[in-house]
């Protein structure tokens, strides 16, 4: 009997805990930002061979450029492990020509500019929707991400950059929406790790890849917008 009693007071104590876990963290706040890689990819309808030598001009002169995506972040914990995303992000992203020599037909000033680049930048606020999952029981797990963006235009700039011989530089600017489409959706798939501080804090570290599913513009050569970065998040439990 003596020793049933004493299982019962050494056993009980143990037993009411592990009926009353402690509560996971629900809601999360936060924000993020990721330097991204951006870039771009070309096609054309097939209406004639001319598109095609366009698009492959363009392949040659054009290259990727740096842009960032950046915003505010609200987590839900739907159960163990699994989390779904929204918020409110801002990007920067698009793509940029190499810097050529400029070419003048006819007599050309001594003071006109010798090289140019342009840089071509598209900016958007978008709503994402992305599932989180995690792996391990640790302070330090393994993420993986999978979602989608949809992203509202808000503005494209063109910028070119002019060079002088003498090193002077001059910059000239032009900003539009009209004939682009102004709704993107891009896929979103991640994979990298989260660091719990404490009970409340997270912290995320996320090589985080983009890709536009709906064309820029409606046109015979189409481009789709892609970027790849490293998205860094920091959050809060608030509930």
């Amino acid at each position: 009997m003596k020793r049933i009693l004493l299982l019962i007071i050494v056993v009980g104590p143990l037993t009411v805990s592990a009926q009353h876990p402690k509560p996971a963290q629900k809601v999360f706040i936060g924000f993020n930002f990721s330097p991204d890689y951006s870039f771009r990819t070309l096609s054309d309808d097939g209406t004639n061979s001319i598109n095609g030598f366009l698009v492959k001009n363009r392949n040659s002169i054009e290259i990727p450029k740096l842009g960032y995506t950046t915003g505010f972040t609200v987590i839900f914990n739907v159960k163990q492990q699994t989390w779904l995303e929204t918020g409110f992000q801002y990007s920067n992203k698009g793509y940029k020509n190499k810097e050529e020599d400029l070419v003048f037909f006819g007599p050309q000033s001594p003071g006109s500019p010798s090289k140019f680049d342009i840089n071509y930048t598209y900016s958007y606020i978008g709503i994402p929707v992305t599932a989180r999952f995690g792996f391990g029981k640790t302070k330090l797990n393994f993420i993986t991400s999978v979602g989608f963006t949809t992203n509202f235009l808000l503005d494209v700039n063109n910028a070119v950059n002019y060079k002088y011989a003498d090193g002077r530089t001059e910059k000239h600017t032009a900003s539009t929406t009209s004939d682009f489409n102004k709704i993107d959706i891009s896929s979103i798939v991640g994979f990298g790790i989260n660091y719990r501080i404490n009970d409340r804090t997270n912290v995320i570290a996320e090589p985080t890849f983009r890709y536009g599913i709906i064309k820029t513009r409606d046109a015979n050569i189409t481009e789709k917008l892609w970027s790849g970065g490293l998205n860094i998040g920091f959050y809060y439990a608030v509930k």
